[in-house]
């Protein structure tokens, strides 16, 4: 799979984008929040099974001036793993072949905002994914497998802001609680159809 001048066009795009939303109020920094999260993710569909990691990055346009406040996030994503599919021609009915994907993301939610640059929140996404199968798929096709787009759309909640916090509180008073930093902060519920199958599942991640 060589994708790396697809994926260096994305992440320019998702920078490119994420500057033109940091520039929207220069005048108000919380106005404008990053955020970058990596994990792993486990999706199932009717005959195939992914597993590998997945990561986003980009920044959110926050809205109004209440506590709990709306936010628009623009960034990337990326995905790369194994993919598992049923094959009648294998020994044990399935076979197994590396996937990439990646591309723009667009991100509704709402924050509860403290006062940092870091908040709890939820949120809904939608990416546009570009595909990249294992080659050994051109010299030995699956039935059902293939294609070079795709498709995700997420549901999930990141939880960074009052876990750190805590934690930092709980050091302070030589709590073992420390290890509330080495804890996930982000879960997804996501849907993906990509590599010629829908597939459906979860997602747990390290950020903000």
């Amino acid at each position: 799979m060589n994708a790396m001048p697809h994926i260096t066009a994305s992440a320019c795009t998702a920078i490119m984008a994420t500057t033109a939303v940091a520039g929207a109020d220069p005048g108000d920094a919380h106005r404008v929040t990053p955020h970058a999260t990596v994990g792993g993710e486990v999706l199932v569909g009717a005959e195939t099974l992914s597993a590998g990691a997945r990561s986003h990055v980009g920044a959110d346009l926050v809205l109004g001036d209440a506590g709990v406040r709306p936010s628009l996030g623009v960034g990337a994503t990326i995905g790369f793993g194994q993919l598992s599919a049923d094959d009648p021609r294998a020994l044990d009915g399935s076979v197994d072949f590396g996937y990439l994907d990646y591309g723009p993301e667009l991100a509704l939610g709402l924050r509860w905002v403290d006062g940092g640059l870091v908040d709890t929140r939820v949120f809904v996404s939608a990416a546009y994914l570009v595909t990249d199968l294992d080659d050994r798929l051109m010299l030995d096709p699956i039935d059902g497998v293939g294609g070079t787009r795709g498709l995700r759309a997420a549901i999930g909640a990141n939880w960074a802001d009052a876990m750190w916090r805590i934690a930092g509180q709980d050091r302070s008073k030589n709590s073992g609680d420390f290890v509330l930093y080495f804890m996930p902060t982000q879960a997804e519920l996501a849907w993906v159809r990509s590599g010629g199958s829908d597939r459906f599942g979860a997602t747990l991640a390290w950020g903000f």
